[in-house]
């Protein structure tokens, strides 16, 4: 499925075709914004943002108060696309971030993202690729369904010629491919510290799958892990409790049980941390008065929720532009090994985490 959502693409589409059928030389003056969002039927916006990116590009550049104008380096048809296939688009998730920061990294060199959305089926992930290798394509990103399925396909895939680009989950078991993800150990450390530092010697981990089933969410278990080791705090039997999205649980019942002692939940993601935060209003437990709550990601519903959730903060952005670098690369031979990328996190503390100093 081509990405349509946005359209940078179009601009840049009707600035060659205009140079080609203008015969427009170098100096020569381009369409005001005026007629660019007229023909191509996006906002000031999205123009003004394309024609920075051919700005940073070097192929057009402006005057202020007079307009856009074609430099020495001429327009030229794109590159053939570069595919990015992700597991799924919520709106309130940061994964956009990610197509975005792909995407703009793509367009300034004179490239086109290709987005396909799985669903969150591994079938159709598979069916997805095949067709991208049938299409010649030998360059691809991927935000995957899991770690644990689809390893097989990967694998033969690769000794295909497939170069693969994993970002945020990695898949078990093969090697021969690249990735880019935040740093989740360190992440699950430092958010797991922070509770420490915040008087509390009880702290679970919650989250809605299973930690073996994705790359990421097991990482920030042994940051939480080590944290707990360094402060020599023993760690409990059972420390990390599951439960599908706003659906009660035994565990949730023994994870708020006073029996067990908790002060602290570290959840895997900021949509857990949400979940994990109602679920104790309806058990009649007060945050952070009661038991403190951190996330992972750094999602806008951390900063609106009531009260505001603590939160371990990902480069979104950076991690679709570190991805298309490198697919970009493999595509035009700039790279030949593998490599890997682990960009830094930063804890957000907020209202959820502001109790309990010793």
């Amino acid at each position: 499925m081509a990405y349509s959502g946005k359209k940078l693409g179009a601009v840049i589409d009707y600035i060659e075709k205009y140079v080609q059928t203008n015969a427009l030389s170098p100096g020569s003056k381009l369409p005001p914004e005026r007629e660019l969002i007229d023909k191509t039927g996006v906002s000031r916006v999205t123009v003004r943002r394309a024609m920075a990116n051919l700005q940073e590009a070097g192929i057009i550049y402006s005057i202020h108060g007079g307009g856009y104008y074609l430099s020495d380096k001429q327009v030229s048809p794109a590159i053939e696309s570069i595919p990015l296939v992700i597991s799924y688009n919520h709106g309130d998730s940061k994964i956009l971030d990610i197509v975005h920061g792909a995407q703009d990294y793509l367009i300034q060199h004179n490239c086109r993202l290709n987005l396909s959305v799985s669903g969150k089926s591994s079938l159709n992930e598979q069916e997805i690729i095949t067709q991208l290798y049938n299409d010649g394509i030998r360059s691809v990103m991927v935000f995957p369904v899991s770690s644990e399925t689809n390893t097989d396909f990967y694998f033969n895939m690769i000794q295909k010629g497939m170069h693969f680009v994993f970002i945020d989950r990695k898949p078990k078991k093969i090697f021969g491919y690249s990735f880019v993800q935040s740093d989740n150990i360190s992440g699950g450390y430092i958010a797991t510290k922070h509770l420490i530092e915040r008087g509390h010697r009880k702290i679970a981990m919650f989250g809605f799958e299973e930690l073996e089933n994705t790359s990421s969410l097991y990482e920030r278990s042994l940051g939480y892990l080590f944290a707990l080791r360094e402060a020599e705090i023993p760690c409990p039997e059972q420390y990390y409790f599951i439960s599908r999205y706003r659906t009660a649980s035994p565990d949730i019942e023994k994870l708020f049980d006073p029996k067990n002692g908790f002060t602290a939940v570290f959840a895997t993601t900021d949509h857990a941390a949400v979940d994990i935060a109602n679920h104790a209003f309806k058990a009649g437990l007060r945050i952070p008065d009661d038991i403190s709550v951190i996330g992972f990601d750094n999602l806008d519903i951390t900063s609106v929720f009531s009260p505001t959730i603590s939160t371990i903060a990902q480069p979104f952005t950076r991690l679709g532009e570190c991805a298309a670098e490198l697919a970009y690369g493999y595509l035009t031979g700039a790279y030949t090994d593998n490599i890997q990328k682990t960009l830094p996190v930063k804890l957000i503390t907020r209202e959820s985490t502001e109790k309990m100093l010793l």
